[in-house]
């Protein structure tokens, strides 16, 4: 007996059949049968046809292993908490998504409605999760509940819970504090002519303005400003960078979320460095600058969706009868190339749709094959087609950046009476554009 790609074997039997129990609901089977007798066996038959399992599909089982592995403050006093959990292991649908909803209460204060909890949902794939903007000082409820979608039902697995506080952390509440201790500010009254302004976030970066004073005739000077990111609130590290203007004002791009900053100018007249002054700002979080109506700002470790430009088009097949099966011959054209998403392979998908070749007419009867073309390869010969028969075939282009939208159609092969014509005619099918895989 197989399942999928792993064999496995029952017991020796001397009757001509056998009661399997361990069946497991949506696979589909293949069996093999070898006669043994004292002086050996000849191996086993060749594969039997697929069986699909006909028992209903369990529900996921419970998420194991809930924890809080992180819990960081940034400089305005938000938390951000990271929970981890365990992905389950084979079960009978695959996870669709994670849902999360959370709860809190301040210290002496009862538990917020549940109307008012706040919830997120998460790949099924993903085993990990941050909560931003919680409250220091409040004790939070947290659940965690697994759904695989299995034709128009939802399977939902029991739903785990779990208790934490942002009371103690780890004395990263008192950020504000340490970075002033660590590197102190300079005084309203020092004579440093440095000024920095507000934080701001433009053209996808974290940017601030630095302003400072010119100090006699300087028209002739250039300023060379250099600034590092000093301590920050995630342990990220960046190497000191330098630049050089003749005005008296600098915009510094590409900053750090939630690090403490120092820049310093000096001037350069008659090859003699002077130092005009320091000063250090704070940049502020990630979740405080997506808050203030940036929904276009994306966090340090989350994914940027990049869109694939590239699409295939103009599917087109022909037909070619051998004996009594058909082999299909499916050609397609690349339209909207671009040099910075090279293609590396195609993914061409293909199933026979025809009702009545099935055991059942259930969607999920339907069994599909799949092959990766490599990118100079925009054709496919499929072998031992039924004739008379329905297939939908998709393609869909994968580039360096990720996959593009695919191209679906129907095709209908065509009967073998003139078993001796090499060539058939050319049928177009039924096409859509899909920007998913179906």
């Amino acid at each position: 007996m197989a399942k999928g790609a792993e064999p496995s074997k029952c017991d020796a039997v001397t009757e001509e059949r056998v009661e399997l129990a361990e069946i497991r609901a949506t696979r589909w089977y293949q069996f093999r049968v070898a006669a043994v007798n004292i002086h050996g066996t000849r191996g086993f038959t060749a594969p039997s046809k697929h069986f699909r399992s006909s028992r209903d599909p369990s529900p996921p089982p419970r998420p194991s292993g809930l924890k809080v592995s992180n819990v960081t403050t940034d400089a305005g006093g938000s938390v951000t908490a990271r929970l981890d959990w365990t992905l389950p292991e084979e079960p009978d649908v695959p996870i669709h998504h994670f849902k999360i909803s959370w709860s809190w209460n301040a210290a002496g204060k009862p538990t917020i409605p549940s109307k008012k909890k706040r919830r997120k949902t998460i790949d099924g794939v993903k085993s990990s999760v941050n909560l931003e903007g919680l409250v220091v000082n409040s004790s939070y409820t947290v659940e965690l509940q697994a759904v695989a979608l299995w034709g128009s039902a939802r399977l939902k697995s029991p739903k785990t819970a779990l208790q934490f506080s942002t009371a103690r952390e780890n004395e990263r509440t008192k950020l504000p504090t340490k970075l002033k201790k660590a590197f102190p500010a300079p005084s309203r009254k020092s004579t440093s002519s440095l000024e920095a302004g507000t934080p701001f976030y433009q053209d996808g970066q974290l940017q601030v303005r630095v302003y400072w004073k010119k100090r006699g005739d300087l028209t002739t000077s250039r300023f060379h400003v250099q600034w590092t990111p000093e301590l920050c609130l995630h342990n990220e590290t960046k190497a000191p960078e330098k630049s050089v203007t003749h005005e008296n004002f600098i915009n510094l791009s590409g900053l750090l979320f939630s690090c403490k900053y120092r820049v310093t100018v000096h001037t350069l007249k008659a090859k003699k460095h002077s130092e005009i002054g320091t000063v250090a700002f704070t940049t502020p979080s990630c979740p405080a600058v997506r808050s203030k109506s940036h929904r276009s700002v994306v966090c340090p470790g989350e994914e940027v969706a990049v869109k694939v430009l590239a699409k295939p088009e103009n599917l087109t097949a022909s037909f070619t009868a051998i004996g009594e099966n058909v082999t299909g011959h499916f050609f397609w054209r690349v339209s909207r190339p671009q040099p910075h998403q090279p293609i590396t392979g195609f993914q061409v998908t293909w199933a026979d749709v025809t009702v009545t070749n099935r055991e059942n007419s259930l969607p999920n009867s339907i069994v599909s094959q799949s092959q990766i073309l490599p990118p100079n390869h925009n054709f496919l010969e499929v072998l031992n087609l039924r004739p008379m028969s329905s297939y939908k075939l998709e393609v869909q282009i994968i580039t360096s950046v990720g996959e593009g939208p695919a191209i679906m159609k129907v095709f209908h092969t065509p009967s073998v009476s003139s078993a001796h014509r090499p060539k058939l005619h050319q049928h177009s099918g039924h096409q859509k554009h899909s920007s998913e895989k179906h």
